[in-house]
């Protein structure tokens, strides 16, 4: 069996959200609810609205000079197999920045935590991603502040095919066109994974062990939306990594 790489043409995302979500749920992470909960308990609609948002992303991307936003994916194929027997056996979305003016810190948070309903898990979400992209923007911008960089939007692969090199397949597509374009690479790992970026030259800046703190004052329904989402998305650590490009100007 062989691993072919592809990029994804904007009609198919839709597949590639959905199989993301299978493969985050099993086992399910923690760290996928908060970044990618269910609307209305509406699965088939919330990959739907959640492929909709990513095409228009691709979208505005593709004139774009300073952000390039790119669906990756690897089939596999075996012997003499036709390509309509081709199966997905992971993928990941890589997105390259040259930096410029960009959203403050507080428009980013407010943009993701849009996914949760209003009230206390919109809260609980926005503090966590503020906790999250303070840490990775205060590593980046102490770094090389002005140097172009990569980041994976998602990174998975499908539940039968781990363990059987495709993580490294679709990340090393991802150094390849970074150390072209001499980006640096910042992402943020999960514990399990971040074995598989050391062996491809990243290093951890800082473990972030999630924990938001509830604003004073909230009413006592939004406190109980807030701790019931707490509950079902804690604990969560992610830890902050980063590959400097291997070619300098």
């Amino acid at each position: 069996m062989t691993f072919q790489v592809q990029e994804v043409p904007v009609e198919g995302i839709l597949e590639m959200v959905t199989a993301e979500r299978n493969a985050f749920e099993t086992p399910p992470q923690p760290i996928f609810k908060l970044y990618c909960p269910i609307t209305d308990n509406d699965r088939a609609k919330t990959n739907a609205d959640t492929a909709a948002e990513q095409q228009r992303f691709v979208q505005e991307s593709a004139p774009n000079v300073s952000v390039k936003n790119i669906w990756i994916k690897a089939k596999a194929t075996s012997p003499g197999s036709s390509e309509t027997n081709e199966e997905l056996a992971g993928a990941a979305q890589w997105i390259f920045t040259v930096p410029g003016p960009s959203p403050s810190l507080e428009t980013k948070t407010e943009h993701l935590a849009r996914r949760h309903p209003e009230g206390g898990a919109r809260i609980f979400a926005a503090e966590a991603f503020r906790i999250l992209c303070e840490c990775n923007e205060r590593h980046r911008l102490s770094t090389r502040p002005h140097r172009p960089y990569a980041t994976l939007g998602t990174f998975f692969t499908m539940p039968q095919y781990r363990r059987r090199g495709i993580g490294s397949v679709l990340l090393e597509w991802g150094l390849r066109q970074a150390d072209e374009k001499q980006m640096d690479i910042w992402i943020e790992a999960a514990p399990s994974a971040v074995s598989v970026y050391e062996r491809h030259g990243f290093v951890q800046m800082e473990v972030i062990h999630l924990k938001p703190r509830c604003p004073d004052g909230l009413p006592e329904t939004v406190r109980a939306e807030w701790e019931a989402v707490e509950k079902s998305i804690l604990p969560v650590t992610a830890v902050v990594m980063c590959r400097l490009s291997r070619l300098t100007s």
